[in-house]
């Protein structure tokens, strides 16, 4: 394999990325990262398995609240339907 001559763009960037790893930039990527992780761990967070759990619960629970909510309907209408059957005085 050919090796790139010293003014190449080749032998630039790796030139470049050398720096970059010693450079203290790469410690403050390291820092803001390990602050940003530390704070997400304060954060009250669920996995994406418990939020999706919880969407299909809620979905359920939904969709059985609006057939209750019919069935009570109909029977409202039902009930009303129905002569009064109390004596009169």
């Amino acid at each position: 394999m050919k090796t790139p001559t010293p003014n190449s763009p080749k032998a630039f960037l790796r030139r470049a990325a050398e720096a970059l790893e010693q450079s203290p930039l790469k410690d403050v990527q390291r820092n803001a990262r390990a602050l940003a992780l530390s704070a997400a761990g304060k954060l009250d967070l669920v996995t994406r398995e418990e939020f999706d759990a919880l969407q299909a619960m809620l979905a359920a629970s939904s969709q059985r609240i609006a057939q209750l909510e019919a069935q009570v309907a109909a029977l409202e209408a039902q009930l009303a339907a129905t002569p009064d059957k109390t004596p009169a005085n």
